[in-house]
């Protein structure tokens, strides 16, 4: 979703490497799913988790090593989110920027921006309850 609302510049990064077969210092899969767990009882959101296994732990990516995305892992664990992670971030974003708008009446950028921010977050809402994600009957107003 970068380039939703404006038509400015390009996303640039790296290309994965594909793994033909197992670097010899990465952990066993059984090792890098309780670590994985670990994380998530902690606190912290799939994306944090992903960050972790990369720096700390030398794996790559949770997908081309273990055959299976951390989301599905999470929720065979009982351990999924009530709210996908990006949406929860949106609406985070979404309740700074309205309480800078309650001191700064008069920012007019900002104010554009929180209706932008509004608008994805509608976007997110209705996709994720077409596609089960949400319950069809799941409300903003109860997170706002």
């Amino acid at each position: 979703m970068a380039r939703m609302h404006t038509r400015k510049r390009g996303k640039s990064g790296s290309r994965r490497l594909t793994l033909e077969e197992r670097p010899s210092w990465m952990q066993n899969d059984d090792e890098i799913k309780e670590e994985i767990l670990k994380f998530r009882k902690d606190g912290l959101s799939k994306s944090m988790i992903g960050i972790k296994l990369r720096d700390q732990y030398a794996v790559p990516g949770v997908r081309p090593v273990l055959h299976q995305k951390m989301g599905k892992i999470l929720e065979e664990n009982g351990l999924k989110e009530d709210m996908p992670e990006e949406l929860a971030f949106l609406i985070k974003r979404y309740k700074n920027v309205s309480k800078h708008l309650l001191l700064n009446k008069k920012d007019i950028s900002n104010t554009r921006g929180s209706q932008l921010i509004m608008s994805k977050i509608l976007r997110l809402m209705r996709y994720y309850k077409r596609t089960g994600r949400l319950p069809a009957d799941w409300s903003l107003k109860r997170v706002l």
